[in-house]
């Protein structure tokens, strides 16, 4: 969930920082300059690698069979936040004080920033270190997942974890929608039943 958050925030500041760049006059002042970097990385990085981080997290016990660690998920996701945010923002400020993109020098006055981005980006590069122990360890042996850990109401939770070659060995009859959550007549463990 932390992960789903991050992408939907991040991917708003992207957009945000978009319709800032569809002003012409403003447009006219940050072209080809870091504010369009960050931009760029705060929309696709932002609304892709957190987004499958999220994916990755939510699956994992239905394709697996086993739950991730909790703790390591954590550390994972405190690092890529803080290294993404740690790199890309201030990539805004020096846009804004007019530092070019796709340089191979830049001023003096624009090195300390720079400094600030490099830590960014070397947290961000060793925020995917937990995340690999975390998926190595769990999978052989993590906590065994059982077949709805989240206790979702949607069709594919109701096959074991990790599914069967046909999904289903029985057809599948739904007594509650995907959204039914809370419903006083849906009971808490019973989701759906499956008949033969």
């Amino acid at each position: 969930m932390l992960f789903a958050i991050a992408f939907v925030s991040m991917f708003v500041i992207g957009g945000l920082s978009g319709i800032m760049v569809a002003s012409v006059p403003f447009d006219i002042h940050v072209h080809d300059t870091y504010f369009i970097v960050a931009h760029l990385h705060y929309v696709l990085f932002g609304g892709s690698v957190f987004g499958i981080y999220a994916g990755l997290y939510h699956w994992f016990p239905k394709m697996t069979g086993r739950m991730m660690d909790e703790t390591w998920g954590r550390i994972h996701f405190a690092l890529t936040f803080v290294g993404f945010n740690v790199t890309f923002l201030p990539m805004h400020w020096l846009g804004l004080q007019g530092m070019n993109r796709r340089i191979a020098e830049y001023e003096p006055r624009f090195a300390a920033v720079n400094l600030v981005i490099t830590i960014g980006s070397y947290i961000l590069a060793v925020s995917t270190i937990p995340f690999l122990i975390n998926a190595i360890w769990s999978w052989s042996k993590g906590k065994v997942a059982g077949s709805n850990p989240w206790n979702s109401l949607t069709l594919e939770w109701t096959t074991p974890s990790p599914p069967p070659v046909e999904n289903f060995e029985v057809d599948p009859v739904l007594t509650h929608g995907p959204y039914d959550y809370g419903h006083p007549s849906r009971a808490e463990t019973d989701t759906m039943t499956l008949v033969s």
